[in-house]
């Protein structure tokens, strides 16, 4: 049984045959149930950070997040660059995305953060380091849900783009979530992750002042 914290307005896929999907607490096997409370045994969004328990990051909560990991694992992911442009009608997720990079990357440095606004529309755009080796280049806007994903090095190049190969953009299932990806990659929080997400912070705050 797995108990999944869904915030208001997100989706989760329900296809799969090998569950039975609840609203209801249930011990048995097989049971995904969903809820819209933190509980101390549930995998919890990084946006309703308990500090506790097992936290998912929104980036890495997709069906492509299980694709790329496999890829990432069966090639030499130590050197490279990373492009992200993230489109959200919500606050942009700086520090939740950070995180979750240098959980697979490595710790995060040297970060310079630039906004600006373009008549009604607002963005901003983080680079940073990762890593030994690893350059990311992250771009924030507000509208309509959409993810948009490059890793790019010398052996190969790996691509996503959430707004590809649906014809509904409003009701989009490549930014529903996946139980596979939020179980897989979720992290269980403790002091150390606080100490990662306190550094991140700092380095944003600092970054904005260049």
């Amino acid at each position: 049984m797995v108990q999944i914290v869904l915030p208001n307005n997100d989706q989760i896929l329900m296809h799969s045959p090998l569950y039975n999907f609840t609203s209801e607490i249930r011990h048995e096997p097989n049971t995904i149930t969903i809820l819209k409370q933190p509980t101390t045994e549930a995998y919890q969004p990084f946006s309703l950070l308990q500090h506790e328990g097992f936290i998912y990051f929104d980036l890495w909560s997709y069906s492509f997040a299980l694709q790329l990991h496999q890829v990432l694992k069966a090639h030499d992911a130590v050197k490279g660059v990373i492009r992200i442009r993230r489109t959200t009608i919500n606050a942009f997720p700086m520090e939740e995305d950070l995180l979750a990079l240098e959980e697979w990357y490595g710790p995060v440095r040297n970060i310079t953060v630039r906004s600006n606004e373009i008549g009604d529309t607002k963005y901003v755009i983080v680079l940073c380091e990762l890593g030994e080796q690893i350059m990311a280049h992250i771009e924030y806007l507000h509208g309509e849900a959409r993810i948009e994903f490059e890793w790019s090095s010398h052996q190969h190049i790996v691509e996503f783009d959430s707004a590809q190969m649906t014809g509904d953009v409003s009701n989009n299932h490549n930014l529903y979530k996946n139980v596979e990806a939020i179980v897989e990659h979720a992290i269980s929080w403790d002091v150390s992750y606080d100490e990662k997400l306190t550094k991140i912070q700092a380095l944003l705050q600092r970054g904005e002042q260049r």
